[in-house]
């Protein structure tokens, strides 16, 4: 587990601002949890691609112009 203590690992300071707009229209219209549609909305709005092996996440994320890894 060294390997932790090694990553690069930043704190998103904007997903907290978005936690009752953004995140929760996109888990209700897109049919995700809450937590998934936080990764997806960090992904829209940094313009990276998603890594994920979650069907419904998957979907979405295909849905929402997000490449996938």
């Amino acid at each position: 587990m060294a390997w932790v203590l090694d990553a690069s690992i930043a704190i998103d300071p904007l997903t907290a601002s978005h936690a009752f707009t953004t995140i929760l229209s996109i888990a209700e219209t897109q049919k995700l949890t809450a937590y998934d549609a936080a990764y997806l909305e960090l992904a829209m709005r940094l313009q990276i691609p998603l890594a994920t092996l979650d069907k419904n996440l998957c979907r979405a994320a295909l849905a929402a112009g997000v490449k996938l890894l």
